[in-house]
């Protein structure tokens, strides 16, 4: 491109001069019998020359210059944007299967753990203490939030990667994954003494979208309210909205969320409580994953929440 900008000066340059040249030729060829006129296009031509010398370098330096300049930043920019793009890919591809391959090692010996905590206590139910029993569910709780922490890494980084395998399809909201977390968290809330109810009003509760990805919604948000609430319940509703709406209600009495943080909710990494006194684990991705399957099913989320009195999640779906 620079060579042709400079090409194309130089013929223009010669072309003016030369075009000089024949002009005063012609007008003295006409015109020569007199000196004095003969003098004055010679006069013409030497001014042609020396305007044609001078303005245009001084043209080329002050306009098609900074133009050449400004085309030679911005080819070196885009051959940097072209590199730092495909370094991003390929770093990427390689996260993507560092993760993949690093659940895959985590989930097998985690599997068998459960496994074997489950026979334990399956062959032993009459023969070991309610203290013992007690500690075999928690090495099956402690394994179960370790895998769900493990795909909610990997569910995380495949949609932020955009390879994130997205499937929509016709299923029960209420039947088919509420239904079922409910039963997988009621003894986790009777454990904390918290009472975990689960109401339907909707008259239908079919939606199409990607069934992992509600799940993961209701999950994660399900666990939060838990996790979060010392004393009372978490109540899940699910209702009709308006006409071609339906929503669900994920209501907490715990500790609540100040307005300020509210901003921040969904930032990944991101909790109220800071440091080692902090007293709630986590990671502070749950609400991230939770934002980011909520926009792929093209589902509402609305936060209402005071610091002390309890938080409300409602996500409302369109049929």
């Amino acid at each position: 491109m620079l060579r042709l900008i400079r090409k194309n000066l130089v013929i223009s340059y010669f072309t003016i001069i030369l075009v000089s040249i024949f002009t005063t030729h012609f007008l003295l060829s006409t015109r020569h019998t007199h000196f004095i006129d003969a003098t004055y296009y010679l006069g013409i031509f030497l001014d042609s020359f020396l305007m044609t010398g001078i303005v245009f370098p001084i043209l080329y330096y002050f306009f098609l210059r900074p133009l050449t300049l400004e085309i030679k930043e911005r080819r070196k920019t885009q051959i940097e944007l072209e590199e730092a793009k495909e370094k991003a890919q390929e770093s990427n591809k390689m996260k993507s299967e560092f993760i993949a391959q690093m659940s895959h090692e985590i989930r097998t010996p985690l599997n068998t753990i459960m496994s074997f905590s489950k026979m334990i206590k399956e062959d032993l139910e009459n023969k070991i203490s309610e203290e013992f029993s007690n500690e075999v569910d928690a090495i099956d709780e402690a394994s179960k939030r370790i895998i769900r922490s493990i795909e909610l890494i990997l569910d995380l980084s495949e949609m932020e990667s955009d390879s994130y395998s997205y499937n929509p399809e016709p299923f029960d909201v209420y039947e088919d994954v509420l239904s079922n977390l409910y039963e997988e968290y009621i003894d986790i809330a009777a454990r904390k003494g918290l009472i975990l109810k689960l109401e339907k009003t909707a008259h239908d509760s079919v939606i199409t979208a990607d069934k992992h990805g509600v799940t993961q919604i209701f999950s994660n948000l399900i666990d939060n309210a838990i996790k979060f609430t010392e004393k009372g319940s978490v109540e899940i509703k699910i209702y009709d909205d308006q006409k071609n709406s339906l929503t669900v209600s994920i209501i907490d009495t715990g500790i609540g969320i100040s307005e300020h943080f509210i901003r921040e909710l969904f930032k990944p990494f991101t909790q109220e409580d800071h440091g080692y006194t902090r007293k709630f684990d986590g990671m502070g991705l749950g609400l991230t994953l939770v934002e980011s399957c909520c926009k792929i099913n093209k589902a509402e989320i609305e936060v209402v929440s005071s610091k002390g009195k309890g938080t409300v999640f409602h996500i409302t779906f369109l049929r």
